[in-house]
């Protein structure tokens, strides 16, 4: 297994503050060198990403939570460590489903910031394909 799959599945600690929030998401922002950002709706990033356009990013993705996570709480922000992260997953507020893993396939997020070079998770963790009956695989619904 990959040390980037081990990571995706280590122990994280989830940000329900908004203000914890804002303070990792400016740690980040504070220090932009040596990122991967994988949007998990893209393909995967094969290279670290410029220090300004992962500021960018940051920022963007900020505006996501603050504009539709319309809670007291924060809650689909993860890191892997408070002080010093080199790992955050973050849920898109419009595909939270359930986050808290009960489900068979719990969804994935969609940005994952990482120090590690990712592989693809949505490949090795998303729902499993469909399978065509002998009609679907002819027609088109």
């Amino acid at each position: 297994m990959s040390s980037y799959i081990d990571e995706f599945q280590g122990r994280f600690i989830g940000i329900m503050q908004w203000d914890d929030c804002d303070t990792l998401l400016q740690k980040l922002i504070d220090q932009p060198d040596g990122w991967y950002l994988y949007d998990t709706l893209a393909s995967v990033p094969n290279q670290i990403i410029d220090a300004n356009v992962f500021t960018e990013n940051v920022n963007h993705i900020k505006k996501i939570l603050t504009n539709e996570h319309q809670e007291r709480y924060c809650g689909i922000v993860y890191t892997n460590d408070l002080e010093n992260p080199s790992f955050v997953k973050i849920f898109h507020p419009k595909n939270i489903g359930k986050s808290c893993g009960s489900s068979e396939h719990p969804p994935i997020p969609q940005w994952l910031l990482s120090k590690t070079k990712p592989i693809d998770v949505v490949e090795k963790f998303g729902p499993p394909k469909e399978k065509q009956g002998i009609i679907s695989k002819f027609l088109r619904f």
